[in-house]
Order: C-alpha cells, then structure tokens, then sequence
C-alpha cells in the first residue's frame, strides 16, 4: 500500500536515499511563508488526477489500500507518487515570497553544490523553516532532525543534476537547482525597477521597490549589508506574451487574504488604511503616536501583498527601519538582544508581536485566527478602506473577504502565485497535467506534474465545490484553509493592489461553499473574544540578565527570578500567561484603560520607586478596566516601551517623544517632555544647554525635548537614540536637514514625513520646519537666529566662524545657518543682529517683535547676554537696527 511512504522517505537523510527501489525525484521548493499551512499538509501532494499513472485517481473512498482499518476513509499521509512509480521528494524552504523569488531567477537553471554557510548560494540563513517532505530540518531559523550543513542549504539530501534524482548527502558532485517559487503576489510585485523612488510607487512604474534605504541597529548605525531592494530579473523577464527560455511564469493559486494583527497592549481594536500606510512607511501613526511597527524583510510577500494593498511600495514598508534580517528567536524575546522587526517568517513576526506591547503587524488572516487569536496572543484589527473609498470598519471574516465589491469590505491581501522557469502547462496532458500550449517547459518535468496537479484540482473543485470526488484534494484544501480565486466578487488589480473590480471567474457556488466551510468563518467578529488583555511578555533569560525588578529595588524587599516579572502586590508573574486587566494598555500607569500624556505623574512616580528615590501606589482600574487592582499592576510591562526588559529613563523619555497624546489626539513632544519634568521635580534626563558668552545656561522643564542628535546615531521611528545629553548646534542642524527638501506636515504628508524625524517637532506641532528652530534658539537656548556660536550674541564672532568654513559642508555651529548643509556667502550675509525675528530681511517688522519680546521678558529679548532683561538691551538693539545689521 502507498500509506506511509512518503512520510517515510528520505527522512533518514541514510543510505535508505541512495538505494530505494524506486527513482526518488527532488522538487525545489523555495518562498513564501504566509503558505506554510499548504506545503506542510499531506492533501498538497494527494493524487488528484492519476499523476502517478497507476490508473487510478481520486480513488479515496473505495480504495482499501489507503485505508488499512477498513473504515473506508484515507489514511493522513497518504504520498503522492510521480510517473512510473517515482516518489517526489519534496524540498521547502520557508524564506520569504520575494527571497524565493530572488533564488528562482538565480537558480532554476543553475545547480548548487556547495556546503552550507552564512554567504553560500541558498544559504540556511535566509530561511524561517524548511521542510523535507514535510518533515522540519530548520525551524526559527536553527538546524534540527536531519540538516546536514554539508549540503546546501542544510537539505539532507541532493539530486543527480542529470537525472534530478535524491541521492545520498554530501556527493558533492550532485547539487540542488530551485523549481518552484510561491509567491503571495504577481511576480511583477516582486520585482525593483530602475528609477525615482517614492513611497506610492505601483509595480511596474519607474523606481518601484528601489528604496535604497539601510536597516540600522537599535543605536542608530547603518547595516552595511542590509537592502530594502526588491528583486532583480537578471536577465531573466517575464514577458509572456512571447516567452523565451528565460521567461518566468505564474500560476495562480488562490487569494491570501491578509490581517493587521495588534498586541492588545496597543488598546487599539480598529484602524485605517491610511494609519497603517503612514505607520509602516514612518514607524508612527499619523497624529505622532510612536507604536513599533513589526515588519517581514523586504523579501517576504506578505510584506509584499500587505503594502500593495495599502497603496505603499514595498521597498517603503520599513516599520521601524531597524534590524537585519534575522528568524533567531532570542531578538523576538524582550531583553538585551530585541529588535523590533525585519523577520524572515510569518512565524518570525508573529513571535515578535506577541512580546511587544506596542506592536501593530501583519500574517496570513487563517494564521492569525490559528496562531495569535485562538490562545490570545494577539487580536486581530478592524481596518477601514479609507484609501478606497469605505467609511466602516471591518474585521477579516470570511463574509467580509468574499463579499468585496465595495471598499465596505475587507480587501487587503494578494493572489499566491506559483512562479517557475518555463510553464508548468506547456508539459504533455498525459502523464504531466498540462496543455502542450507551446511555450518552454520546465526544466524539472515532475515539478510541472506537481504544479498542474493542484491547479486540476483547483478547477475541479471550482466547477463541484463539495463534491465527494474532491474530498482530501489540493483543491478542497486550498479553499478551506485560504480563498480560492473564484470565491469573491471582485478580484485585485495587478497593477494597483488598492484597486478592485469585478471578477472575471467569480464563481457563486465556490463562494457559498467558501462562507460555510473556510477557516475563517470562525474569524470572530469582535475584538477581544478570546481575551482583551493578551498575553504577558517573554524576556530572554539566557546569560541570567539582570533586570530592574531584579533583587532589592528601593524599599522592596522581594528577590526575582528568572522567568518571571513582579506585580506590585509582590506576586511574581510567569511569562507567556494571561495578563491582568491593569496591565492591558501598556502605558496606562494612571489605570484609566487610556495611555495618553495624562499618565505621566504616575509613570513618573513609578519610575522613581524603581530607582530607590520615592514611592508608587499604583491606582485601581476604572473606566474600562474599572475594578482592576493596583496591585496587579506591573511597572515593567506597563512601561517597558523600548523592549530591553527595563523601565528606566530611556523608557520615559520614549514616552514623552512619542507617547504623549494630548487631548486632542495628537502627540505634543513639547507638553510630553515637561510634564516629565514637573512630575520629577526639574530636568529628569540631566540635560545641559550650550554655555551662553556669560557661562552655563539655566536648564528649564521640557528643554531636553531639544536634544535630539549627536550620539552616534538616530533611530527615527524607533526609540529615540540620538540624544547626547546637551541642546546645541548639532541639535539645530539635524532639525533643518528634516525639512530641507520642504516643511514637514506629519499629519497631512505622507511624502514629507517619511523622510523625517518627528522628535525634530520641539514646539509640538506635528509640523517639522523653521517654527522648530526658532523653539529652540528662543525658548529652549534664549537667544536668537544667526547665533552661530549659540553664545547669546550676534556679532562680527559669527560671521567670522561662517567665513572661515566658506566652501565647505557643515551645519549651524560652522555657519550654515540657512540649513543647506553648506557654508557660503549666502549664509555670511544672512548673519545679522538686527534680524531680530530671523526671517532673512530686516525692517520694521524686527523692531516690533523685539518691543513685544521686550514687553514681555522673553529670555531671548537679552540681547547683550548678560542675563538681565533692561532698558541696555533695548539701547543695544536699537543702534544695531539703525545701522542695519
């Protein structure tokens, strides 16, 4: 009998490879993870049409042989055979649509026979997972069972390059060659083309996926090997409308819808199009708030798919821009080692998210329902197609999904795509399922024999949905587990993935069989079902790190211990269970269910509990979480916003760059950061200023929101990094270059702000432009534009540093005062004292700000700096204006 045939071959990765009876050969799998749940099911390779040439197809109810119990049902495994009794040894590797991608256009005629290693040709490295015939050799990223790192990849097996037959591992004259490529988008999705990037480029058009924007490390330093570069042809095309051998396929397989998945932390149930575009391009919602944004790499087609449908490049889609690519499970854990995104597998960014509580991602809508939802990971967001048109809310039920010919749907998504080296269709009807349509064939005959046998099924299922010749089919599969292309009323365009119309193969009855029986009619319709509360983080404990809850903190008393956080009732709270309701929103130190700039006195408070200074009483819950005990509180989970398994100042000061909401709903780094100081009493972050001609400057609450640049890098997006713990020139120079191509409307502009720093927004704004420098020369350092050496003077000092740096790049403590990252004469001649408002011309309108600024006591009315506002600098400012400069 065929039962476990095929479960068992190769397994072994021993000599039983080399000697069976029958020719064993390998089909090259390579690609998307978001269809893990297909490749890794026995239905994928069950015989639909008699592929094996037995004579035999769908014989699944009456053949015994298949079913050695006599219950007449088929055996789970049951193998799938090649033509004349060949057994297909399946080889997948889970990487990444557009990875996968990369490796078919390298490698599917081109055989690789080296051993394993981080640079190799189809190097383990990139892969999340890889399954031989189903059975895992890599998983999250690490070797197991039968890898063998002397070939590549780890595959325990390679082929025969002449016969494409499995042979023992480690001859090295055999070697492995890619055939297939599943993609979760068209391959024209996949693919970089040459020109001016931008963050709405559609494929196709000129500098689609050409951003060439590195990674960086969570200190700010570029990764020199990172890409956010889509695919490149290489030569390849995939002009099919007059192939040639170097021409790439597509077969299409099914629709993937694809969900926005939250950490309950975040307290969002519901959000937009146009938020989650501004929060994958910026790393931050449109109204500031700084929520992490946990992405795939650039080679991931759920990435892919997930950003066309936002109408963002693919290559844009950066989230928090920092990390290299990676699947290793510690930096998904919160602790020393965390980054916040950039993951090789769905699997990958799922385990991110669940650990993060800020977090916003995305996976495949039936693993978000497996996954995230059912044990309460993470919860799934309702999503309005604002881009489009919608004006409601919708979450992905499998209602919402295939009835989609309004924008009043749920329409994010793309079509799997199987792409391949010459047409699976081009093979001969019998023994291979395809169509002899003329076009070049594959090279890999049985892998074009695999390909049409679930597109035959597909078909069939299609024109009988239900019916008993397609139960434990590839298609039956297909359309309980994803959507089948025939099952909504409308379909995506291939070129615009925010654009929809009708279906061309919609198919009435696939869609009502689809509402009864897919996956995800169990998709529930509300948020928070299963919990609203989430799940505790894990922290890495490998290396016994020590935390802040770690040992005698303050007045506690209590001792932690790996593997657990501390409640404030002294209860130690194991990693990976339900959380308490007072810990649901993080931020919420208040304990109203709301994080805005309202929590500041208590996160303070807290913050000096933990560094032994003062006392927190966290308070009971009310509004939504009324009834919740403050002393389920925990001050790690609650405020932990940058992820290193602390709550320190780096924590606060993330909260007030980012975290402060205002009443209006928007972030005001301004009000944020002084709060934090009146809370603690004057300058928590110990902030100085530039020294003034006449020594120190006096430190004033809120000032530190100024320092923003000068460590060794920044991480706009992330955590704030760039801080070096004083306010000068530097600080001024990194706010102009944020708006030297233009002021930047956080809000309104996407273009803008996704090439800016919104911590560059010191007055509070949400704007990034000149009002900013001025906040700082007035307000934060008191003294005024053309101030090059920030003494508090304007004089011949100035022009003199200006002159001396003539010709040369350079920022405002070098004299580029008009921000254009160059000193010229331009710049000398802009210096002047009586351009008291700093708007480059100096008339009336000077004398009038200067009277107001006076009135008033502005500390930037001190003209002569010697800290005393009187009638000697009203003198001094009226004989610099009547000479004119």
């Amino acid at each position: 009998m065929k039962r476990n045939r095929l479960a068992l071959l190769v397994v072994a990765a021993g000599a039983a490879v080399g000697s069976a009876a029958q020719a064993q050969t390998v089909i090259n799998i390579t690609g998307a993870t978001l269809f893990e749940n297909f490749f890794n099911k026995p239905a994928s390779t069950n015989d639909y049409w008699d592929v094996d040439g037995d004579g035999f197809a769908r014989r699944f109810l009456t053949d015994d042989s298949l079913c050695p119990d006599g219950d007449g049902v088929p055996a789970v495994g049951s193998p799938m055979f090649g033509q004349n009794g060949d057994w297909w040894v399946v080889n997948y590797r889970v990487n990444g649509s557009v990875t996968g991608f990369q490796e078919l256009v390298d490698f599917s005629s081109t055989f690789v026979n080296n051993a394993d290693g981080p640079t190799a040709a189809l190097s383990s490295s990139l892969n999340s997972k890889a399954y031989l015939n189903r059975t895992l050799y890599i998983n999250a990223g690490v070797g197991t069972g039968n890898f063998n790192a002397a070939n590549p990849g780890g595959c325990p097996i390679r082929s025969n390059p002449a016969t494409l037959f499995a042979t023992q591992p480690g001859v090295a004259t055999d070697a492995l060659r890619i055939d297939i490529a599943p993609l979760d988008v068209p391959s024209t999705w996949a693919v970089r083309t040459a020109g001016t990037t931008a963050y709405s480029r559609l494929p196709g058009q000129a500098g689609y996926g050409s951003n060439a924007r590195k990674q960086r490390t969570v200190n700010g330093v570029d990764i020199v090997s990172s890409s956010n570069l889509l695919a490149s042809l290489a030569g390849r095309n995939l002009n099919v409308s007059a192939p040639d051998s170097n021409t790439i396929f597509d077969t299409a397989i099914t629709a993937v819808p694809i969900s926005a998945i939250v950490n309950q932390g975040v307290g969002r149930s519901q959000i937009t199009q146009s938020e989650l575009s501004h929060l994958f391009v910026t790393g931050r919602m449109p109204n500031g708030e700084n929520l992490t944004a946990i992405t795939r790499e650039v080679g991931s087609g759920t990435r892919n798919g997930f950003m066309n449908s936002l109408g963002v490049d693919p290559s844009w889609g950066v989230g928090e821009g920092v990390g290299g690519i990676s699947a290793d499970a510690e930096v998904a854990k919160v602790g020393p080692l965390y980054v916040p995104g950039n993951r090789i597998g769905s699997g990958d960014l799922e385990a991110q998210l669940f650990n993060t509580r800020l977090s916003i991602g995305y996976t495949g809508s039936e693993r978000s329902l497996s996954s995230g939802i059912t044990p309460g990971k993470c919860e799934v967001l309702a999503v309005k197609m604002d881009l489009e048109g919608g004006t409601a809310y919708f979450r992905p039920t499998i209602s919402n999904i295939v009835n989609n010919s309004t924008p009043n749907s749920y329409r994010i998504g793309g079509v799997e795509q199987f792409a391949t080296l010459g047409d699976p269709q081009a093979a001969a009807v019998t023994p291979y399922g395809g169509f002899a349509n003329g076009h070049p064939g594959m090279f890999n005959i049985q892998a074009a024999a695999y390909i049409n046998n679930i597109t035959r099924s597909v078909a069939a299922f299609d024109a009988n949905p239900g019916s008993n010749e397609n139960l434990f089919t590839p298609g039956e599969l297909l359309a309980k587990n994803f959507v089948l292309v025939a099952a909504a009323d409308f379909s995506q365009s291939s070129t615009n993935g925010t654009s929809w119309s009708g279906n061309p193969v919609f198919n009435a009855n696939v869609k009502t069989y689809t509402i009864a029986n897919n996956v995800l009619r169990l998709m529930p319709t509300t948020f928070g079902t299963v919990t609203l509360d989430g799940k505790v983080p894990t922290r890495r404990t490998t290396g016994a790190p020590v935390y802040t809850d770690t040992g005698i903190i303050g007045s506690d008393t209590f001792a932690n211990t790996n593997g657990t956080y501390i409640s404030e009732s002294g209860a130690h709270i194991s990693y990976g269970v339900t959380i308490t309701s007072r810990n649901r929103v993080q931020g919420d130190f208040s304990g109203n269910g709301v994080r805005d700039i309202n929590d500041v006195a208590d996160m303070v408070a807290a913050y000096k509990k933990r560094q032994g200074t003062g006392t927190w009483t966290a308070p009971n819950g009310t509004g939504a979480i009324a009834g919740a005990s403050g002393g389920d509180a925990i001050i790690e989970v609650l405020g932990d916003f940058n992820n290193d398994g602390n709550f320190n100042a780096r924590d606060i000061r993330f909260f007030a760059d980012g975290l402060a909401i205002n009443a209006g709903g928007d972030l005001d780094r301004k009000a944020g950061f002084t709060a934090v100081d009146v809370a603690f009493g004057g300058n928590l972050f110990g902030t100085t200023l530039v020294a003034g001609v006449n020594g120190p400057r006096s430190y004033k609450n809120g000032d530190s929101r100024a320092d923003i640049a000068g460590a060794a890098g920044t991480t706009p997006g992330w955590a704030p990094v760039g801080n070096d713990g004083v306010v000068n020139g530097t600080d001024i120079t990194y706010i102009m270059a944020q708006y030297r191509a233009g002021d930047v409307d956080w809000k309104n502009n996407l273009s803008a702000a996704a090439l800016a720093d919104l911590s560059a927004d010191v007055n509070g704004d949400l704007m990034i432009d000149r009002a900013d420098v001025t906040e700082v020369l007035q307000n934060v350092l008191c003294t005024r534009w053309w101030d090059v050496n920030l003494d508090g003077v304007i004089n011949q000092d100035d022009r003199d540093i200006a002159t001396a740096h003539l010709g040369q790049s350079g920022g405002w403590a070098q004299g580029d005062v008009d921000g254009d990252g160059f000193v010229n004469a331009a710049d000398v001649a802009l210096i002047c004292a009586a351009d008291f408002n700093g708007d480059s011309a100096v008339d009336f309108f000077d004398y009038l700000d200067f009277v107001d600024a006076f009135s008033s006591a502005a500390c930037y009315a001190d003209v002569n700096a010697d800290s005393v506002i009187d009638f000697f600098d009203y003198l001094d400012f009226v004989d610099v204006f009547s000479s004119g400069c």
